[in-house]
C-alpha cells in the first residue's frame, strides 16, 4: 500500500473491545479523496510500521474532532490514553507527541518515508474560548510550541493531580501566530531618510481543551477512560488486596495460636 501523503498524528483510545485513534477533523474533512485512494493508520512500534486501510471514520459536527474505528486485533501494542477531568493549569508541564518532521523520498521506481517524531515539552500560554473557525464558542489552549503541519490530532498531555499518571488534557488543530507581541524587532536606521524595521513572530500550537476532547467523544459514542476513574479503580484494587493480605495475616497467627495450645492427653 503506497503512502501518498502524511496528513495528520493521532493517539489510541478504546477499552478490550472496540478501538479508535483520535485526530483532527480537518485531517479528513481537508483531504478528500479521489479514485482508489483510501484514508490509513501507520502503527510504529518501534521496531516495525503497520500500514491498514480505515473505512470507519466519524467526525464531530461543531469541533474538529474526528474517530478512526480500528480492530484491535490489529493493534496488539497500542497504548491507550485516558482523558483527563480537569485542566491544566498555566504554568503546568505539557507534553506532546506528533509526526510533523515525517517525509516523503521519492525516487525514480521507489518511495520512501521516513517516519520521524517529534517531542514537545512546554506549558500553556493562554486558555480561551475560540470562536474561529469554530461556528460555537469552543474551550481552547495556546502553547509554548507550535504545532507544524503533520502535528494536527497529537495529544496534549499532563500529570493528574495525584501525579501517579498522566492524562490527555486537549488535542493540537493548528497553528498560530500571535502578531500583538512580536517575540523580536529589530530596526536599521540610516541617517534620517530611511527605516527599516523587522518583526519576528512565535507560533504558538491550538489545542482544543479536554472538555471538547470528552464531548466529541461521547457525542461520537466512541468509548473511552478517564484518568482518574483508572487511579481510583487501581487504588481500590491495592486496598482490596491489601485487606485480603491482612485476614491471611490474621488467619494464619490464629492457626499459629491454636497451634501452640494443643497439649496431649
Amino acid at each position: 500500500m503506497p503512502i501518498i501523503e502524511v496528513l495528520g498524528t493521532g493517539f489510541f483510545v478504546g477499552n478490550d473491545s472496540a478501538l479508535h485513534v483520535i485526530t483532527a477533523k480537518h485531517v479528513i474533512t481537508d483531504n478528500p479523496l479521489s479514485g482508489d485512494e483510501k484514508y490509513a493508520i501507520v502503527f510504529n512500534n518501534g521496531q516495525s510500521i503497520k500500514i491498514l486501510a480505515t473505512l470507519h471514520i466519524r467526525v464531530a459536527v461543531d469541533y474538529d474532532i474526528a474517530a478512526c474505528r480500528v480492530d484491535r486485533t490489529d493493534f496488539p501494542d497500542a497504548v491507550l490514553l485516558a482523558i483527563g477531568r480537569r485542566d491544566p493549569s498555566l504554568n503546568e508541564d505539557l507534553f506532546s507527541y506528533e509526526y510533523s518532521s515525517t517525509r516523503i523520498e521519492r525516487t525514480p521506481g521507489h518511495t520512501h518515508v521516513c517516519f520521524e517524531p517529534y517531542a514537545h515539552k512546554g506549558h500553556i500560554v493562554r486558555s480561551f474560548d475560540s470562536t474561529y473557525p469554530e461556528k460555537v464558542k469552543t474551550a481552547s489552549y495556546l502553547t509554548s510550541f507550535p504545532a507544524l503541519q503533520g502535528a494536527s490530532g497529537a495529544p496534549l498531555i499532563a500529570a493528574t493531580l495525584s501525579k501517579k499518571s498522566f492524562a490527555v488534557v486537549g488535542v493540537t488543530v493548528a497553528n498560530v501566530e500571535m502578531h500583538l507581541q512580536p517575540a523580536q524587532v529589530v530596526e536599521i536606521h540610516d541617517g534620517n531618510s530611511y527605516r527599516e524595521s523587522t518583526s519576528y513572530f512565535l507560533p504558538y500550537g491550538k489545542a482544543l481543551a479536554r472538555s471538547v476532547v470528552a464531548h466529541c467523544l461521547e457525542g461520537m459514542q466512541v468509548p473511552f477512560t478517564y484518568a482518574e476513574d483508572l487511579e481510583a479503580a487501581a487504588e481500590n484494587r491495592r486496598w482490596w488486596r491489601r485487606l485480603w493480605s491482612y485476614a491471611l495475616v490474621a488467619v494464619r497467627r490464629f492457626r499459629a495460636v491454636m497451634a501452640s495450645c494443643r497439649i496431649s492427653p
